[in-house]
């Protein structure tokens, strides 16, 4: 579909009229009219205003792209990166492999082509395989930003997983019983714990110590 055509029936869909093309714009009705009778050609600044206006990217109002979603074309341009030098079948055969999904090479054709947005599903589905954040998907990306993406992501996940296992794993106090919980943390058996410490540091044996600890109790309940 041409400019013309496409811009006519962006309007007419949501049901404006050339005058309210012509005053979002700044020009002349007449211009807008010999915009849609393809006798006259808009500059950038136009074609940019016009997709923001309809909530489109350049490349559809021009009748270059299928899918009117302003993100597709980026989205698409980033499937191809991953893509490298697979084809299609292959790298759906990959996925299916590596990520236990599958999405079938003819729709990543024509998501690679711009020419059908993903759900945000299948959004994550790539995003786990090529190891990036799904918002990798949305800005312009090249090899190397690419390469570093994966950096981050790696990171990230390496975070992730220390934090989980932090967050499992039992405190020091936990491997004590209630009572001795509450022992432990009793200001007056302060003493005692460093005396403890002092003992541990000489290297005195616990096995040492319990016949004297046994000696002392046995004379306390005598006495």
């Amino acid at each position: 579909m041409s400019f013309a055509s496409m811009l006519k029936q962006l309007r007419e869909q949501s049901r404006l009229s050339q005058k309210d093309i012509a005053d979002y714009l700044g020009i002349t009705r007449q211009a807008v009219a010999s915009y849609e009778l393809a006798k006259r050609e808009p500059d950038y600044e136009i074609l940019k205003k016009l997709a923001d206006y309809f909530g489109v990217s350049i490349d559809y109002i021009l009748g270059r792209a299928n899918c009117r979603d302003l993100n597709a074309l980026t989205v698409g341009n980033n499937i191809d990166l991953i893509k490298g030098n697979f084809t299609y079948k292959e790298l759906s055969q990959d996925i299916s492999i590596k990520v236990g999904a599958l999405i079938f090479p003819d729709m990543l054709e024509l998501y690679a082509k711009g020419e059908r947005m993903p759900f945000v599903g299948t959004i994550k589905i790539l995003a786990k395989y090529a190891k990036v954040r799904d918002t990798f998907f949305y800005s312009y990306n090249t090899p190397e930003s690419y390469e570093k993406e994966k950096e981050l992501y790696l990171l990230e996940v390496s975070q992730q997983k220390q934090t989980e296992k932090n967050e499992d794993a039992p405190t020091t106090l936990d491997i004590f019983s209630d009572d001795m919980k509450n022992w432990i943390l009793k200001e007056s058996s302060i003493s005692y714990i460093k005396l403890a410490k002092e003992i541990q540091e000489a290297g005195l044996p616990v096995e040492v110590l319990k016949p004297l600890l046994e000696s002392i109790k046995s004379n306390k309940d005598t006495g």
